[in-house]
């Protein structure tokens, strides 16, 4: 009896431990070659960026988190070197902020087109992805676990991994530096950080959002949304990862108060961080875009690419 229990124990700890070792794993990869009618909306949105383009190219992979079977995307500079990577975190729910083609070549191609080899995740539960989305659950996991996806690019400098993200995509990132101290540097834009103050200002997202994705929510309701909020555990943020905040005043999907609040005591914990408050500009700064991609490459070129010292955030000078 002890030697089939014995058996069994080192059966599920073997199994568990290759699971593990496969995290990240590529199982498929395909050459994503962007449509004219994609390449026409990004003309439109950024005429510099169709030369840009054509020194970056794109693929659309399926990887593994957690046993599950994750989509996502990578985009890297078609040119020989080695190049730092930034992790890119979605917005949204479900179908809403997924990335599409165009999202894809936009914002990944222009990080890529500066000189990163860019990965990005669809979030289990969506656009083909196995298991379930649970907005700051277990789906961080398939955010973490593109940091082994990058051994398997080409090019890909794993000594320098950047992370950003956008809303939903923030808290992810804040997540993911709760976790790691893996990323040299971040970037986040209208970052949701307190989701008690979310709920006030949108109070559809207890039905819509928090109910439907998040496990046990009624039951466990403040102990969940304290776990998707930063400004509850600024101190548990990697110190040694700088951090920069960029939000639009006039934001009213994820209102400006939130990354204030967060701003306020990673100062308190003398976290590295910069932030930068968009004058009467919306969720996705669109009335400033050109700064604030000058900002986010400006950043990760400084503490990422060139990996310059961290900033002494002691009370200093004459």
């Amino acid at each position: 009896m002890r030697y089939k229990l014995a058996t069994i124990l080192l059966f599920i700890l073997y199994n568990s431990y290759n699971l593990h070792a496969q995290n990240g794993k590529i199982i498929k990869k395909e050459k994503l070659i962007l449509s004219k009618s994609t390449l026409t909306k990004i003309q439109k949105a950024d005429s510099n960026m169709i030369s840009a383009l054509k020194k970056v190219e794109f693929y659309s992979i399926t990887y593994l988190s957690d046993s599950l079977k994750i989509k996502g995307f990578i985009a890297k500079p078609i040119r020989e070197g080695n190049f730092p990577c930034i992790i890119s975190n979605r917005g949204g729910t479900g179908n809403f902020g997924e990335w599409n083609e165009t999202g894809v070549g936009f914002f990944l191609g222009k990080l890529a087109s500066w000189g990163y080899v860019v990965a990005a995740s669809q979030y289990r539960g969506n656009s083909g992805s196995e298991g379930k989305e649970e907005i700051g659950g277990s789906d961080v996991n398939d955010v973490l676990n593109l940091i082994p996806t990058l051994n398997e690019i080409e090019n890909a400098d794993t000594s320098r991994i950047g992370i950003e993200g956008a809303s939903r995509g923030g808290m992810m990132a804040y997540l993911a530096l709760k976790k790691t101290c893996t990323f040299k540097a971040a970037v986040v834009l209208a970052g949701a950080a307190n989701a008690f103050t979310a709920l006030k200002n949108r109070p559809e997202f207890e039905k819509h959002v928090y109910a439907k994705y998040i496990p046990n929510y009624n039951d466990n309701k403040e102990k969940e949304l304290k776990k998707r909020s930063a400004v509850f555990w600024a101190n548990k943020m990697c110190k040694t990862t700088p951090i920069l905040i960029m939000h639009g005043s006039s934001d009213w999907r994820v209102q400006a108060t939130e990354s204030l609040e967060l701003v306020s005591n990673l100062y308190k914990y003398k976290h590295p961080v910069r932030f930068i408050l968009f004058e009467g500009a919306d969720h996705g700064i669109r009335e400033f875009r050109d700064e604030f991609f000058s900002q986010t490459k400006s950043f990760f070129d400084y503490y990422l690419r060139d990996l310059n010292d961290l900033p002494n955030m002691k009370l200093h000078g004459r």
